[in-house]
């Protein structure tokens, strides 16, 4: 997925999600979408992590644990497997002066991959998490800056792009009963929000 600059607005979901939502939202993608799961860039100097059930997301990004207003979140991309092979893991080269001394670490590239990131409570309140991905028109625009690491984007099927990323987003608004401006909030996140914890 490309990651710097805006041909055009990418089709996205933002919304409000805590807790159990985290859990219905990572069952459902497993169980239901035919994706499979990696974290989008690896700790420094470590592979990059594919996972293969929900309960491996949240405990590797310790997604149970909301004391003392501590931020949990995962940033992952979900491949759509039916609509294209071409997906790569590529080793990033780093500054070890700015990056604590390490020298790499791995990212997953592929045009039609669909980014979720899932963020909870801190202490400026609910943040809120989305999904997105690329079109074809804005992967097309990019191709020659990053065809060397991500190949053509000829070669995703983005009608079945498209086709997984709204059924995710339709899942988030059916398990949402209200909204904070137009962001879905999902039954968990709706019980902080009555709590008191502002959506930011």
């Amino acid at each position: 997925v490309t990651r710097q600059g805006n041909i055009e607005q990418m089709p996205n979901c933002n919304f409000y999600a805590i807790d159990n939502d985290f859990v219905e939202i990572l069952d459902f993608v497993f169980d239901e979408m035919g994706c499979r799961v990696f974290e989008s860039y690896s700790a420094y100097e470590t592979e990059l992590v594919e996972f293969l059930s929900t309960k491996e997301v949240v405990e590797y990004y310790q997604l149970d644990e909301f004391s003392n207003c501590q931020n949990r979140s995962a940033t992952l991309m979900l491949w759509p497997v039916k609509a294209s092979l071409n997906v790569k893991v590529n080793r990033i080269e780093l500054n070890p002066k700015k990056c604590r001394g390490a020298t790499h670490r791995y990212r997953v590239d592929g045009w039609g991959l669909i980014s979720l990131e899932l963020k909870g409570i801190n202490k400026a309140g609910l943040q809120y998490s989305h999904t997105n991905h690329n079109t074809e028109k804005r992967a097309t625009a990019w191709e020659p800056n990053y065809s060397d690491v991500m190949g053509s984007p000829s070669e995703w099927d983005w009608k079945a792009v498209s086709s997984a990323s709204r059924k995710l987003n339709n899942f988030i608004k059916k398990n949402s009963n209200k909204k904070v401006g137009p962001m879905p909030v999902m039954q968990c996140a709706e019980t902080v929000t009555l709590a008191g914890a502002v959506a930011v």
